[in-house]
């Protein structure tokens, strides 16, 4: 057992202390060898507002920041408050955040904070990795548990070229080659984006990311206002603190692909690709921003290249090796963890089955109508019920605005 009783424990609830905590929070993440560039308060700032916040904060006895649990809490039909990482569904990897050492203390206090929080009856932490802190959580937490496999990112490893290309299959090796001899037929220059001009190569970015993808399988919320204006503030944010970068193909004074790029500490990582209509018809895309992007990470010292969430063939034809990821889910009452686990165990799945090769077509698709049919129902729901309350709310009680878009101050600029 480890003595707590000197931790200083507190929860945040709202921007303003999410805002104030900027400078300690990014101390500490410099000083959490676990953390990745999802677990930033630059990164986390811009993607909070849909939900309420419950941050846990533990602090040493001479106040230091020591750890935070950054979560937040969803309100639906099915369940009475469901505990999340801010920045869950929009982020690869999501964590808790330790000072190194203190990784006994920090998870304890935290779990019990997390005991006393009456706001939630699942906390569905997802996005682990192997080697995240969270998993420390099951050593304290006494309650009903499950953890159940979420995604798979696949990584490149970083080589000199010739390297790379020799450990390509010999096709993926000719069509590389081929890809780069057009482009520099072609006069197409790579530029990358700086402090100057990173905020329209955003706005860029997200134009040439919906392109891409239209009428394909692109998430339905990636078409919304709620995704461009939080992807362009968060991609300025991590620029100016050299933590991300945007990649671009110009040709003719026009973007043809573009590519939002994150620094961790021993990777790169490829986190939100573009291209306009015109791209696939002269090169193989993926092969080009694929090869930038390893030499990107090759200057920067990177060991490896992340290509994210999505098992993709033209992404495992790349890769050397799979980060699988894991959700791990808690519930206070046995009642309500059950059935919550056991629809997303089978849920996870069908996804595995769904976004593997040997899926045929017709479930892919499926898989696709479903995720749109899903977010027009919910964004439905939503505005009947914001409707209803703003019809019948009590004079002088503010107005319910969708997805709290009020609260998205700082939004199109850097805080």
């Amino acid at each position: 057992m480890v003595d707590v009783s000197d931790m200083v424990v507190g929860v945040v609830e709202d921007s303003r202390g999410f805002a104030e905590l900027e400078e300690e929070w990014e101390d500490l993440y410099r000083r959490c060898p676990r953390a990745t560039p999802f677990q930033s308060w630059t990164w986390l700032y811009s993607w909070w507002e849909c939900y309420e916040l419950r941050l846990i904060t533990v602090r040493n006895s001479r106040g230091l920041l020591i750890g935070i649990f950054p979560f937040m809490v969803e309100f639906g039909s099915v369940y009475v408050g469901r505990l999340l990482f801010v920045g869950t569904e929009l982020s690869d990897y999501l964590d808790v955040i330790v000072r190194s050492g203190w990784e006994d203390k920090v998870l304890e206090s935290g779990v019990q904070a997390l005991e006393k929080l009456e706001c939630w009856h699942i906390a569905d932490l997802q996005q682990l990795p192997q080697e995240a802190a969270a998993w420390g959580v099951r050593r304290w937490w006494d309650g009903p548990r499950i953890c159940l496999r979420r995604d798979s990112c696949p990584v490149v490893e970083v080589k000199p070229c010739d390297e790379l290309l020799a450990s390509l299959s010999r096709n993926l090796r000719s069509t590389v080659r081929r890809t780069l001899r057009r482009a520099a037929t072609d006069g197409l220059q790579r530029k990358v984006a700086d402090a100057s001009n990173i905020k329209h190569a955003a706005e860029r970015l997200v134009a040439l990311h919906r392109e891409a993808w239209q009428g394909r399988d692109i998430g339905p919320e990636h078409v919304t206002q709620r995704f461009e204006a939080p992807t362009v503030a968060a991609t300025q944010r991590l620029a100016y603190r050299g933590l991300g970068t945007i990649s671009e193909f110009w040709q003719d004074g026009e973007v043809l692909i573009s590519d939002f790029l994150m620094f961790g500490r021993a990777y790169c990582g490829s986190l939100i690709l573009g291209a306009s209509q015109n791209a696939p018809q002269r090169y193989q895309w993926s092969s080009l921003y694929i090869w930038d992007a390893v030499e990107i990470a090759h200057i920067g010292d990177s060991s490896y290249l992340d290509l994210l969430r999505g098992e993709e063939p033209y992404k495992l034809r790349w890769s050397s090796r799979i980060i699988p990821t894991h959700r791990l889910i808690l519930g206070q009452h046995r009642t309500a963890r059950i059935p919550y686990a056991g629809y997303h165990a089978l849920r996870s799945r069908a996804k595995l089955y769904a976004g593997s090769g040997s899926a045929p077509l017709w479930i892919k698709s499926a898989v696709g109508k479903y995720r749109t049919l899903r977010h027009r129902v919910n964004h439905s729901r939503d505005n009947l019920v914001t409707g209803v309350f703003n019809i019948f709310r009590p004079t002088g009680a503010s107005r319910v605005v969708p997805s709290n878009l009020e609260t998205m101050h700082s939004l199109t600029g850097v805080t």
